[in-house]
Parts: C-alpha cells; structure tokens; sequence
C-alpha cells in the first residue's frame, strides 16, 4: 500500500470509530445528567423520610461512576479525532503543504555553521517538514540533531527503519502526547524533581500525631469524655499547626499538580514503547535498558500520579478541611512527595530523554514513509563522495529534477556556473540538506549515498547589519573567517558556498575568490562553490583538486527553457540580458 493510499484508508477507519466513540460519550453523558437530575428529585420528593437516603446514595454513587466512564469514554473520543487530524495533515504533505507543524522559529541562529543558510529552521524548513515531536523535550533534540548531528548515526538508521514499518503504533505514541498537550506541558518534566517539601522533625512528628491525636479526642469528645471548650481548643491547635505549613503545601502542590499531563502522557507512552515489537537488535537494547526494571518504573509514575490526585483532593475546602484535621493530609502528601522526589530524582532525566529519542525516530519514520525514494547514507573511509539520484524534498516528486555529485579523492572543490535560475542554489541546499540528514541519521533523499564524515560550512546568505554598521562585504568576510577558524582549528569541513564577495568589485571579487579558495585546497579542505565567475574555473587547469560542473539554459525566440540537469565543463549560456529584455528593463 502506498502511503496516500494508507493515509486515506486511515482516514475512513478512524472516522468510523470516531462516530461510535462521539455517540459513546455523549450516551454517558445523558445517562450521568440523569444520574443526577434523579439524585436531586428523589431527595426533593423522599425528603423527611429516612428512606430518602438509599435512593440518593445510590444516583450518586451512579453519577459518580458515570463521571468516571465519561473521562475514558473522552479521552478515546479524542484519540480517534486527533488521529484523524494527523493522517489529513501527512496527505497535505504530500501535496507540498506542511505549514501546519512547528517550524522550529525559535532555533534559527545566523552564526550557526549552516542552518541558516539552508532553510533549516523557519517557514517552509526541512525541521518544519519532518518534525512530528509532541514534547519540548523531543523538539529540543530534533534540532540539536540536525545542527549538530547524532553520536549513535547506526543507531537511528535502525530505530527510524524499524519503526517505518509500523507507522499505526508510531500515530497513536504521538497522540497519546497530543492528547495530554497542555502550556505546562512545555516544561522539561525533569525539572520537577527541583520542587523541594522541607521535611522537618516538627512536619514528621506532627504527620504522626495528628492523626492519632485527632481521632482519638474526636472519639473522646462523642463519647462525652472531654468537654467542649477542650474540643473546641484542640480543634484551633489543629489548624494553627496546619496553617503554618498551608503556603508552603499550596505552592507545592500546586507546582507538582501541573505535571499531571506529561505524568500521563508518559505512562501511555511507556506502556506502549513497552508491547512494541522490535527487530534492531541495537532498539532493543536501548529498550531493555530503560526497561530493565519495568516493574519499578511504571509503577513509579502510578505513585505519582496517586500523590497528584491526593494534592488535587485537598483543593476542595470542605473535603480537604476535614482530611487536613483527621488526617494531617497536608504533611502527609509532601511527606509522599518528598519520598518520591529523592527516590527518583536521579531517573526523570534519562525516562524523558529516551522518549523524547523516540519522538525524533518517529519523526524521521514517517518523514521515510512520506519519501520512500529516502536512503540512509553510508560513510567512506576514503575521501571520495559519490551521491547518485540527489533531490530536494520541498520539489514535489512529479516536478523533482535529480542530480549526482560526485567528488573524487583527489578532488577538493566542485566549481560550478550557470545561468540564473538554472538550478544551481537547489544543487547546493539538496547537497547541504543529504549531509545533514547523514550526520543525524535521517534517510537522505537520494538512489545512494556515499559521503565522507565532515562537519559542514557554507555561506550563501549572508547580510548587513546597520546596528553594528557592518557592511554586506565585511559580513561575509567575517563569515568566511569564521568557517577559515574552524578548518585551522583542525576540524574536517565540508564548505559550501554561493556566489562570495558579491560585495565588491568584479575584478577584486576575481582575485580574492580565486585566493581563498587556493588557500583552502591548501589546507585540504574539501566543498563546493556556485558562482558567475567564470574565471574561477580556470583553477582546474592548474590543479586536479579543481572540477568544473555547470547547469545551462535554452533560449528559443522568445522562450527561456531549463532541464535542471548539471553537465561537467564550463557554462558558455547567460541569461541576465535575456531576462532583463522579457521583464522590458532594458530595449
């Protein structure tokens, strides 16, 4: 099955259960306005019999159940509607469209080796295109992987193949995330270990004593053995001393409360990552070590998710007035707390780190399965690159015009000229782009792919800035200085620039261009460069570490053709004058 067709089937499935579970719902929710319409007419019309209360505790004991089956029967309402959200929006990626996911805004750095200059991050970027993370978490690491590549290449490449085949369970692990989506949500869950209860002797004695204390004298006082002004006095004591522990116990709880949903979110998660089936031996491990002792981390968060729904019990001021005197109940849930905290505390970190991964493998799955022309790319020992059949995913596949590239070891610098509009940018972003999927480990968009691992550079968009009074031609010195620190630092780069030193004159822009890139044939840097310069390409006379490839142009009368197909040797086709007569700028 194709994967529109998977989609739209998707679609039908899911309306289906979405119908039943929607009349579900509001079935439950009939019967429990029932409940309780008949709770209120058999205490109005039994009142001042003592009959009255077996009829009344018996629609609120209903009621009270129905309450219960309502938020499940919600909750998988809700499920099947986000799941068909989900399946429409990958069919709108597929017709070019995915302005409906994050773009990833927050991470565009213009002094980042490449992500600015390759629509990285931003509207209508690759991390728009293939990002499907829920949590802040996974969105975090989804961008540190494709700006700084991943540490385990291998690893993803396994994870992301293996879940490709099974995109149902990767749908319904994002949705138990969505489903649980909140402001608060936002927050790393791993910063919930800094809330801190103080435990005291005094909270620990006095969450031992009241309860003993309060029943005891409660008793004593129905039975008539102690007075009411002896009551009475008691009852005030009780409440100075829960009084002077109340702010701390509502911020507290307040605090710990608002990470009901990622509580959630990850026991849904968990359980699911658990049942799971999985072929890389390399998931699996990963897997077993976190659920090495399975029994103890989800039986953690069960815990905490009681400790929550006691905090949210004593909100209500009746009942937590009354809990709060029998029952200490405010020392008792931070003590709970504070028990909880220092035993997992060390954990939070590697629980949400690990589901976070796989947010970003699921992300790269369906980002496969959206692009199955997608290959993972395999590394040289060598210094050759040979990519075969590369393409740009923002192309829809129908349009998609595809190219090689290929860099022998001997090869330094692919120099490459051509007309205006005649592919050469998306040559450079569809090279720059199947680098940067290598390192983090995402499928490259491409028949095969063979690269060497080095870090990339490039610099094509560059800029002035009138604050700092820098102009266009400082900036980019400042940019190519900064990609000439990183190759005498002794890192191993992959430079790609586009057109540089358009911010001088044509016969210094000559002259330095042709320099800078001696220099860095002479450090044995190895990347790419597009330009107008022709004379650039006499660099390959002299050197074998030079290769001229260029993208040409057909004018026909007055019709102005392109193939996109890149050719070895020089371009002898400009069309600037050409173009500028079609835009009648000049007669």
């Amino acid at each position: 099955m194709d994967n529109r067709t998977y989609y739209e089937q998707r679609i039908k499935d899911n309306q289906l259960e979405y119908i039943q579970a929607k009349r579900h719902y509001q079935l439950i929710g009939s019967l429990r306005l029932a409940a309780f319409v008949c709770g209120l007419l058999s205490g109005y019309f039994f009142w001042g019999n003592v009959t009255v209360l077996i009829p009344v505790l018996f629609f609120l004991v209903l009621f009270l159940f129905l309450v219960h089956l309502s938020v499940n029967a919600k909750y998988v309402r809700d499920k099947f509607k986000l799941l068909i959200e989900a399946n429409e929006l990958e069919l709108a990626v597929l017709n070019g469209n995915w302005s409906s996911f994050n773009d990833g805004n927050e991470y565009r750095n213009a002094n980042h080796p490449f992500s600015f200059d390759l629509d990285i991050f931003g509207k209508k970027s690759f991390f728009q295109l293939i990002n499907r993370t829920v949590s802040k978490k996974g969105s975090d690491l989804l961008a540190s992987q494709l700006m700084e590549g991943s540490e385990f290449v291998d690893l993803t490449n396994e994870a992301i193949l293996d879940l490709t085949s099974q995109p149902n369970w990767c749908q319904e692990f994002l949705v138990e995330g969505k489903i649980f989506k909140s402001e608060n949500i936002e927050k790393e869950f791993h910063s919930i270990k800094e809330i801190k209860a103080s435990e005291g002797l005094v909270s620990r004695v006095l969450r031992i004593l009241i309860p003993i204390s309060s029943i005891t004298i409660t008793l004593l006082f129905s039975f008539e053995i102690v007075s009411n002004s002896f009551f009475g006095v008691y009852i005030l004591i009780v409440f100075i001393l829960i009084g002077r522990n109340l702010k701390v116990a509502n911020k507290v709880t307040t605090n710990v409360t608002s990470y009901s949903n990622q509580v959630k979110m990850f026991q849904r998660q968990l359980l699911l990552y658990s049942k799971v089936e999985i072929h890389s031996e390399k998931l699996n491990k990963t897997r077993e070590s976190l659920f090495s002792d399975q029994e103890n981390l989800l039986a953690s968060l069960n815990q905490l998710e009681k400790i929550q729904a006691r905090m949210d019990v004593r909100m209500n001021l009746i009942v937590g007035t009354a809990l709060n005197f029998f029952l200490g109940w405010d020392y008792q849930v931070l003590f709970q707390w504070e028990k909880w905290r220092t035993e997992n505390e060390n954990q939070l970190a590697t629980w949400e780190s690990q589901l976070a991964q796989l947010e970003v493998w699921i992300s790269g799955a369906i980002y496969m399965i959206n692009f199955p022309e997608t290959i993972f790319a395999k590394f040289n020992q060598t210094q050759e690159m040979k990519i075969v059949g590369l393409g740009h995913p923002f192309v829809l596949k129908e349009k998609r015009i595809v190219n090689d590239v290929i860099l022998e070891n001997k090869e330094n610098f692919m120099i490459i000229t051509g007309p205006n509009m005649a592919g050469k940018s998306t040559y450079l972003r569809s090279l720059g782009l199947a680098n940067i999927c290598a390192n983090a480990g995402f499928p490259v968009l491409a028949e095969s792919c063979n690269i060497v691992k080095l870090k990339l550079y490039s610099s094509m968009r560059t800029s002035d800035d009138l604050t700092v009074e820098s102009s266009y031609f400082h900036a980019e010195l400042t940019r190519l200085r900064f990609i000439m620190d990183a190759i005498e630092k002794g890192e191993n780069v992959f430079i790609i620039l586009d057109e540089i030193l358009k911010g001088t004159n044509s016969k210094d822009k000559e002259i330095g261009s042709a320099k800078f890139l001696q220099k860095l044939k002479n450090l044995n840097a190895k990347g790419i460069i597009a330009t107008h310069d022709l004379s650039l390409c006499n660099l390959s006379n002299d050197s074998l570490a030079f290769k001229n490839m260029f993208f040409d142009s057909t004018i026909t009368g007055e019709n102005l053709s392109f193939d996109y197909k890149i050719r070895p040797g020089i371009c002898q086709n400009m069309n600037a004058s050409f173009l500028l007569k079609q835009m009648k700028l000049v007669d």
